[in-house]
Order: C-alpha cells, then structure tokens, then sequence
C-alpha cells in the first residue's frame, strides 16, 4: 500500500509540474487590447494599440476587425526594459481604424497563438454630433505613416479630403507649419476616386515629408478646411508623434537615418596615369528618406602624394508620393606630385537602416592610382645612356651589316651632340646664377621678391621651410669642385620651397571660402589641411589638436561652434564668417612673432 501511494504521489506531482509547464506561458504572456478613445463621429479614425509581454514574432489575428471598421494601417514595435535586475520584454502594435457606420461597436477578442484579449466597446455618433462633417457627404482626415521616428528622418504626413462634388474656388486646405521640424509638401494636391460606404467620393489629397530637429514628442496640429466664407469647417485630430534621438555608431560625424542608401565609384578613366596629367574622380552617393544637404562630403581633401580638388558638387533631390529622394555627385581632381603609386583610401559612410531598425555601412574600396614617368623624362634618360655609351669600331662587315652600322653611329653621334648642347646650356645658366649670387636670404631681404612680405612670414612660420632656406643660402660658399652638384641640389630646394609655400598659401585660401560660405563639414576638413601644412611638427587629426596648438581660446569656442553644427546638436544655418576671421587673426599673429 505504501508502494502504491508513492506511486500515487508521484503520479500527481508530475501532473501538477506537466500543468504548471503548461500554463507558464499563458500566465507569462499577455494579450491586451486598448483603444485611445471610446467615443468618436463617424467619418473619424481611432488608434489601436495591442501588445503582448514578451518578444514575439508572430502577429495576432486582426481579420475580426475589419467586420465594422476600414483597417488603414499597422506597426510593430519591441520595448525593452530592464528592471528589479531582470530584462522585459513588450511587443506592441499600433493599428489605425475608421468605423464602418454609427452606433455601438465592438472591437473583438484578438488571437495570438493560445491567448485572446478582452473585447472593447467603440460609440460612433452619428451626423448631428460630428464636429468633422459639413454634411453627410464630405469629411476631413489625416494620417502619419509612423507614430514614432528617428531624429532627422522622415515621416509622412497626408491631409484626405472625402466629397461627392467638385470643390468650389474659395475652398482653402489649411497649409502644415510645426515648429522645431522641416516640412516639404510632396508635390501638388492629388486627386482620385475612392469607394467608400458603397459611394464613390473624390479624394483630395495633400502629403507632406516632415523632418524633426529634435529628440523627443511634438504634435501636428490639425488640419482645417474650409468651402468658403460662412461656410462650416472642417477640422481633423492633432496626431502625437515621439522623436527618438540619435543612436550611437561606431564612426562619429555621420547621422543618416533613410530608407536606403547607396555609393557609387561613376570613374570611367584608367587608374594609370602619366606624371603631369590629372584624372578626374566622380563620387555619388543617393538616399531615401533624406533631404539632399543631409548627405556627407565623400573625398577627402588630404593625401600626401597628390593634390586632391573639388572640382564640382551636385545636389539633387527628388519629390514623390512617397517622400524624398536625393543625391550628392562630386567631381574631384587628383593631380600625382610624383611617379610611383598613389593610393586613395577606402570611403565608409555609416547610415541608420529606419526599416530594419540597426545599423549599416555603405563603402568604396581603396583606389591605387599607378603614375608612369612622363615620355620627355624617358627620352632624356634614354638619350643620356647612349651618349654615355662607349662607341667600339666595327671591323668590315658584309654591305647590309655596315649599313646598319653607319645609321647606328649617325644616331649616336646625334644623340651625343644633343647631350653636348644641353650641358653647355646648363653650364651657362649656371655661371649666369652665380654671377648674380642668387640666394633665398637675398631675396627675402628684397621687397617685391618671391619671397618678400606675405611669403617671408610662411618661411618663418614653417620649420621645414626655413631649413631649406638655410641650407640653400649656405650654397654660396661650397668649393668649386662641387659647384655642379650642390647649385642642383639648391636649385631644387628652392623649388621644393616655392611649392611648399605656394601649397599653404592655396589650403588657407580654400579653408577661407569654405568659411565664407557657410559650410561647417568643408570648412574642418579644408581647415585640418591647412593646418598641418603650417604647423608640420604637429600631429593634428582633429579640431581639438588644432585649438591647442593654436593655444587660443577664441578659436577653440569657434571650433566648438562649428562642430555642434555638423553634428546636428544646432540647428539652422552656420555662419563661419568668425572662424574665418580668427583664422586669418591668428595665422598673422604666428607669422609676427616667428619673423
């Protein structure tokens, strides 16, 4: 007996844990249903939110729906939180519904897998109390595609006009301002048949793209038609939207929140090139979902074996139905300073996926450019080889060989005169250069020289260039044996100079314009070059490394200005007429005090 009551007992235990196992999941989770009004005017809509308490991705059952009410949409969402040191999980729809008649209506148990939500009871009044209908023949409403949208992303808004007759001149449909947003109509007014409560209505239709500035909740406020004076109005709900703020990404400066986005290499030129020729690079990258001055520069400026200009930048930008479409082309100009290879390296732009909700990466592999020396130095080298070339006499030869023979030494005597003329050509240059001691230190001393004023101020201020110029200056007392070589080798240190001073000299104007012209994300880029052309002994890869080289803090706040507007924190316009001022203060400074 005791046997079998053990046996009993575990028998029931097991029943208990099968039970317990069993109803785990329905205890867990739960369906629930609410509606955010319950009594509405026919011709209105009501938003419908369900949600289940746990992270799922199947979807309740809302065919039931559909029996008394027009279902315009739906969107699903996961909230997750983290309290009492364990994380929770709610999944939530958000339904959009217009009823089908007056009167009473229910919204029926919803299904997701074994559970079922509570009904809710829906009052439609009738005509005499809609405050949204001129008569029984027309109403007004509006709809967002999205309760809830990223900072800067786009959110569509449309305005609905339901009427059986054609809309009189002195109709007016209100238009969309909201504070704190951009608002783009997206074209004109649409016009299309639509059949509703077994009528065909005339549909007006005005939609808008709406871009919020700022994290957190703002309302559109409501829509207003109007027939014409005295007569009644028309008016919608105001809709709450939340604005979530921007997510963090593993590369900063770039928030780019679309539907999609693409970069394209449009290059159609060979990546080999001559020395002294210059290739043409065209960069586009296009988006949806984003207005044309939110897509980044793509080239950047700097690169120690070329000259890289922005040649042209196109903006385009796009109008649907549904919403905007841009695009950014850029046409850049890639001069080789010498022969080698010159590598461009990779572009990677971050962007916000809003439909899978996470991050992505667009990219474009790294360019390797191989420049050839050019055909006037081949020759020269060519030509300097065969003069130098120990001439042998040939023994007689059969007629054809010594005809060979005689058009070989004919080129090679051609070739060696030409080497002949050259030199002396250089000899006399050269004696001409020292008899006029031509010196860097002379001619920084000589107003309305090369290197006078403004250029003198550049040697003083960079260290490499006041090396050459030492070194060049000390040329004049170098012995006569090796006038040749070092008058060579001072010749290209004031080359290498004039280049150098000439190449701050461009950056700064191109920072300057960049500044002038209101444009925050050309104006660090150009800035940074710049700098560390003027300062070559300092490691600059940011704005804070140049305020602390500059050591000043004027700079430093102007910088700081300069960044929250690319980063988007400010909005508006940038004005960088300052910075350039500052710029231009504290480069003279630097030149004063190095003289």
């Amino acid at each position: 007996m005791s046997q079998t009551f053990h046996h009993t007992h575990y028998l029931i235990a097991g029943l208990i844990a099968a039970l317990m196992a069993f109803a785990t999941p329905t205890a867990w989770a739960q369906l629930t249903v609410f509606p955010d009004r319950f009594a509405i005017t026919e011709g209105e809509t009501i938003q419908l939110t369900v949600e289940v308490d746990q992270r799922t991705a199947s979807r309740p059952d809302f065919s039931p729906l559909t029996r008394d009410f027009h279902f315009l949409g739906s969107k699903q969402m996961t909230v997750s939180s983290y309290a009492n040191g364990a994380n929770h999980n709610t999944t939530r729809w958000k339904i959009l519904l217009r009823p089908r008649r007056t009167g009473d209506l229910q919204i029926p148990p919803l299904q997701l897998n074994n559970e079922y939500s509570q009904p809710q009871l829906i009052t439609v009044e009738g005509i005499a109390g809609a405050a949204a209908l001129i008569s029984s023949d027309a109403f007004l409403e509006s709809s967002t595609d999205s309760y809830e949208v990223y900072q800067n992303s786009q959110l569509l808004y449309s305005i609905r006009l339901f009427h059986l007759d054609e809309l009189p001149p002195m109709s007016t449909l209100s238009e969309l301002v909201i504070p704190g947003t951009k608002v783009l109509p997206l074209g004109d007014k649409q016009q299309y048949t639509r059949q509703m409560k077994g009528q065909a209505y005339l549909v007006t239709e005005q939609s808008y793209a709406i871009f919020p500035e700022q994290n957190g909740p703002f309302t559109i406020p409501p829509a207003h038609f109007s027939a014409g004076p005295g007569t009644p109005e028309l008016n919608t709900d105001p809709i709450n939207v939340d604005v979530l703020p921007r997510v963090s990404q593993t590369i900063r400066g770039y928030w780019l929140p679309a539907a999609k986005l693409t970069l394209e290499d449009l290059t159609t030129e060979d990546n080999s090139l001559v020395l002294g020729e210059s290739q043409l690079r065209i960069l586009k990258i296009s988006a949806e979902g984003l207005m044309a001055d939110q897509l980044p520069a793509l080239m950047p400026l700097r690169n120690e074996l070329a000259q890289i200009t922005v040649e042209d930048v196109s903006l385009e930008q796009n109008v649907t139905v549904k919403g905007i479409s841009s695009s950014r082309t850029e046409t850049v100009r890639i001069t080789p300073a010498e022969r080698g290879e010159v590598t461009l390296p990779e572009i990677i732009i971050p962007w916000w996926d809003i439909n899978s909700d996470k991050s992505e990466r667009v990219r474009l592999d790294k360019v390797v450019l191989k420049i050839e020396p050019a055909a006037v130095e081949e020759a020269s080298v060519s030509a300097t080889k065969m003069a130098e070339a120990p001439v042998t006499e040939v023994s007689a030869s059969p007629p054809e060989e010594d005809l060979n023979n005689n058009s070989m030494r004919v080129l090679v005597w051609l070739l060696t005169a030409i080497a002949i003329i050259s030199s002396l050509g250089w000899l006399y240059s050269h004696s001409s250069q020292r008899r006029k001691k031509f010196d860097i230190g002379e001619l920084d001393d000589k107003p309305g020289t090369l290197f006078s004023g403004h250029r003198q101020k550049n040697v003083a201020a960079n260290p490499a260039s006041e090396h050459l110029r030492r070194n060049s200056a000390s040329q004049q007392n170098i012995p006569q044996d090796r006038a040749q070589e070092d008058s060579a080798k001072s010749e290209s240190g004031q080359n290498q100079l004039k280049r150098m001073l000439e190449n701050e000299q461009q950056a700064f104007k191109k920072a300057l314009d960049a500044c002038y012209n209101d444009l925050p994300l050309e104006s660090r880029l150009l800035i940074l070059d710049w700098a560390r052309l003027f300062w070559p002994g300092n490691t600059l890869s940011d704005s804070l490394d140049l305020s602390e080289v500059s050591n000043s803090k004027t700079l430093e706040l102007l910088l700081m200005d300069m960044e929250s507007y690319i980063s988007g924190s400010e909005s508006g316009q940038w004005s960088g007429d300052l910075l350039a001022k500052a710029l231009e203060h504290i480069r003279d400074s630097q030149l004063r005090n190095t003289r």
